[in-house]
């Protein structure tokens, strides 16, 4: 999956490694057990029940692999369309 937005690399990453602090600290992405920041390389590397997923942040857009067990599989466009939803929350604000 791919999501464009404006900046540098550098910058979207810590626009969205704050999101990602910003909503764990409100209670929300609970289904997010396991989120693993690498600054070196702008990379998120996020793992929950039946997902692992690596974000990582280039100049003007996010490329995110997603890793679905077989039961999450069939949810696939739900979980892009609810990725894409939190990832316009973040950079829209």
């Amino acid at each position: 999956m791919e999501f464009e937005c404006h900046g540098t690399a550098k910058e979207i990453y810590e626009k969205l490694k704050n999101g990602f602090e910003k909503y764990r600290s409100q209670g929300k992405l609970s289904q997010i057990q396991k989120i693993q920041f690498q600054d070196d390389v702008c990379l998120v590397c996020a793992e929950g029940t039946g997902f692992k997923s690596k974000i990582q942040c280039l100049e003007n857009k996010i490329f995110i692999n997603f890793d679905l067990n077989f039961l999450l599989k069939p949810m696939r466009s739900q979980i892009e369309e609810s990725v894409r939803k939190f990832l316009n929350k973040v950079f829209t604000n």
